[in-house]
């Protein structure tokens, strides 16, 4: 025997009764263990209480820069979010970067 259904654009499909099954059920998938937190990449700006390097001229001029960038970025968000103003490692540290980029600009 040969039964017709119609589909979701109103067509006809032919099927015999062998080729009418149910659809098949999906087990739903364990989800994955929760892996530990991913490694943060550096954002934006440099918190005053991580790492900044003690020799400035072992970097090159492209990774200075973007030092020199995240720090100038904390200092901007430090003075428009702390009333106090930026921490002091923070001043310092662009200090030291404005020094290494003065040097470089004139060697």
């Amino acid at each position: 025997m040969t039964t017709t259904a119609a589909d979701h654009t109103g067509r006809h499909q032919h099927s015999t009764p062998h080729e009418q099954t149910a659809p098949a059920l999906v087990a739903p998938v364990p989800a994955a263990p929760m892996d530990p937190a991913p490694t943060r990449t550096p954002g934006s700006r440099m918190d005053p209480r991580e790492d900044f390097p003690e020799d400035l001229t072992a970097l090159g001029m492209a990774d200075l820069q973007v030092l020199h960038s995240r720090i100038t970025r904390q200092l901007d968000h430090d003075y428009l979010t702390d009333p106090a103003g930026p921490d002091c490692s923070t001043m310092d540290r662009r200090q030291e970067l404005q020094a290494e980029l003065d040097a470089r600009d004139t060697a």
